[in-house]
């Protein structure tokens, strides 16, 4: 090869290096606009890479199990054995794509939020769903300053996560700044005209046969021909990362297309639902079914992960049973009978819920000891379970009500009295689980909190029938009865409604609403609560016959309206449950003047645009202490007892037209 062929080969390189400058610069375009207000920041596309498949420890989450907390800055080892750096730790966001696996709903909502996990989670979603469904979206995600982002959902469901990039400060970046902010306009038509002139030097050193260069030159040209050999390389380098990027970007761009034909899917259902506007009514008898193999004292359902309904229920002899339900109406069932070795009565007022392992969790209290209990099933049948005693100096665990916090563990309300004082000094307490049995160090609030006012020279009793749910911020918000004594007798009650603070309810400044009061003991028997999608309580509760639910406005209940929405109720001792719908319309069920079964609808927009009442009447009196749960297609699921002690199962089914 000639010294001018290796030379023409050189100047070409030359003009390749100046087409690589000029069009890096182009590609990163920067906002003028945006410079002033936020620091610049660069994309980063890597090959995308899962990050988190909730399958594969066959682990769903739920609003009941708390966030899921992962660290993206962090050094991971791969199967491999190669340990590699998926985000630097300068990197502000990154972006995923997310996907809710075979989704189920709560109460007719089901969403995914990411969030950075030093905020608390925001009252938004990236991803929304219906039971059954398995719904994409692509993410963009803040991270916290040390790298983290956190994944809540509202229902459950399976996660996924890939990520394929991030974005980090130009600052951080290898180049230290951006190619936009080293060349300008007239910079690019410089390097253009450069281009231009490195093609005539070509076309010229065509023409020349032969050159003399002394030894000097001749080493200038070789070092210089070994620089452009690592451009080369890195050239071709380039055009692979382009042709992965270009297929990152195709994909995202298949699954933004999915998640939009997704979302006009959900605002046409939406805008159907918000336009109807009639009373909803029950257009045909329900389906029932009677079991008078338990004699109960007492009794509670809920819908375990196979869509199948779980009841516990206290037996006139002390006992606590768990009925194993192989159909919705629990037409065919077993039972596992959980005993005292000793002989207590362990099993009245049961409350029970679904842990994050999806099996129940039950509280339930020993009347011979006067202390709260848990039992946590090892399965969904409860064959098998361990049952933990909360010993206190008080009489404790006087009617519980159970959910699960956002750890994943128990949270318990139930009243405390004082064993001297019984029954005019009672308390409203909170236990907080450190464990799914409570077997271990847990947390019980203060009996002198605003939350549990009571004392024997002002006879004012507090924590009566608690009712206890989550709010968006994983705190408990309560209902409750106070009652005020003159000797045996009550003068005055009210209804109250707390929100705590904090996830135990320790911190003696918990927010406290009076719903309603009045003289004489009618008000505020057996409240209710429930939360609604937008994070505002809904409290059902009685005053009287009449059946009262409470809309609040916002999450301390300030703002509120209350709606009667019947007047058959029985006074002070009829039992009251309320959820929401599928469609977001309460539902609540309540004992009526004539024992039998009452059922409340409102519609989706709340109780003042419309409600009714059916009294089922079976010619039994089987409307005793009702509880339900909501079915997968939205039915309720009403569990009662009539005066014999037998359980009667009720599927009741309204129509809007």
């Amino acid at each position: 090869m000639s010294l001018f062929s290796s030379t023409r080969r050189r100047l070409g390189w030359v003009a390749v290096g100046i087409c690589i400058a000029a069009l890096s610069g182009i590609s990163e375009l920067r906002r003028a606009d945006a410079a002033a207000t936020a620091t610049p920041t660069s994309f980063v596309a890597i090959e995308p890479i899962r990050v988190l498949d909730t399958r594969v420890t066959d682990t769903r989450v739920t609003d009941r199990t708390g966030l899921i907390e992962m660290r993206l800055t962090e050094q991971i080892a791969l199967p491999n054995g190669r340990i590699i750096e998926l985000v630097p730790a300068a990197a502000t966001a990154v972006s995923l794509n997310v996907t809710a696996v075979d989704g189920i709903d709560r109460n007719g909502f089901g969403f995914v939020t990411v969030h950075p996990c030093d905020v608390a989670t925001p009252n938004t979603s990236n991803i929304n769903f219906r039971t059954g469904q398995t719904v994409p979206n692509a993410v963009i995600a803040p991270l916290s300053p040390d790298g983290r982002v956190c994944f809540a959902v509202y229902g459950s469901a399976h996660l996924l996560a890939d990520l394929n990039g991030y974005f980090i400060p130009l600052s951080d970046s290898p180049q230290g700044e951006s190619p936009s902010s080293r060349y300008s306009d007239s910079d690019i038509d410089s390097l253009l005209d450069d281009k231009a002139d490195a093609d005539l030097l070509a076309t010229l050193s065509e023409r020349v046969d032969e050159i003399s260069l002394d030894a000097i030159t001749a080493e200038r040209v070789e070092a210089i021909e070994s620089d452009l050999g690592e451009v080369s390389e890195s050239f071709d380098s380039l055009v692979s990362e382009s042709a992965e990027h270009a297929s990152t970007l195709a994909n995202l761009s298949s699954d933004l297309a999915t998640v939009e034909s997704t979302l006009v899917e959900h605002a046409a259902q939406l805008e159907r639902d918000q336009n109807t506007s009639a009373s909803p009514h029950r257009i045909s008898a329900p389906s029932s079914a009677t079991m008078s193999g338990v004699v109960s004292n007492g009794s509670d359902i809920a819908r375990r992960l196979s869509g199948l309904p779980v009841i516990v229920s206290a037996t006139a002899g002390g006992n606590l049973v768990v009925i194993d339900c192989a159909d919705r109406l629990c037409t065919t069932s077993t039972s596992t009978t959980i005993s005292d070795p000793g002989g207590d009565t362990i099993g009245n007022s049961p409350s029970v819920t679904i842990g994050i392992d999806g099996n129940p969790v039950i509280a339930h209290r020993n009347l011979t000891d006067a202390d709260l209990m848990v039992t946590a099933c090892d399965d969904d049948a409860c064959q098998s379970s361990t049952t933990t005693s909360i010993a206190t100096p008080d009489v404790d665990g006087i009617t519980p009500d159970i959910i699960i916090g956002r750890n994943g563990f128990p949270v318990i309300a139930h009243q405390s009295h004082d064993e001297n004082n019984l029954p005019l000094v009672g308390h409203l307490r909170v236990l907080t689980c450190n464990d799914r049995a409570c077997a271990g160090t847990e947390t019980l609030s203060p009996i002198h909190s605003s939350a549990a006012v009571g004392n024997a020279s002002s006879e004012i009793a507090a924590g009566f029938m608690p009712s206890i749910s989550l709010g968006l911020d994983g705190f408990p918000v309560l209902a409750h009865q106070v009652r005020t004594h003159a000797g045996a007798s009550v003068t005055a009650s009210e209804v109250q409604l707390i929100s705590c603070n904090d996830i135990a309810c320790v911190g003696a400044d918990e927010r406290v609403v009076v719903l309603r009061s009045s003289a004489g003991g009618d008000v505020g028997w057996n409240p209710k609560v429930a939360m609604t999608p937008a994070g505002t309580p809904l409290v059902a509760h009685l005053d009287g016959a009449s059946l009262l639910i409470t809309e609040c406005r916002d999450a301390s209940c300030f703002a509120r309206h209350t709606n009667t929405i019947g007047s058959n109720a029985v006074p002070r001792i009829g039992t009251l449950d309320v959820q929401l719908g599928h469609a977001g319309q309460p539902i609540v069920t309540y004992t009526t003047t004539t024992d039998d079964l009452g059922i409340g609808l409102c519609h989706p927009s709340g109780c003042s645009t419309s409600a009714v009442t059916t009294v089922i009447d079976t010619d039994n009196i089987d409307g005793i202490s009702p509880r339900f749960t909501i079915d997968d297609i939205g039915r309720p699921i009403v569990v009662s007892s009539d005066l014999f002690g037998d359980l009667h199962i009720e599927i009741p089914w309204w129509v809007t037209q």
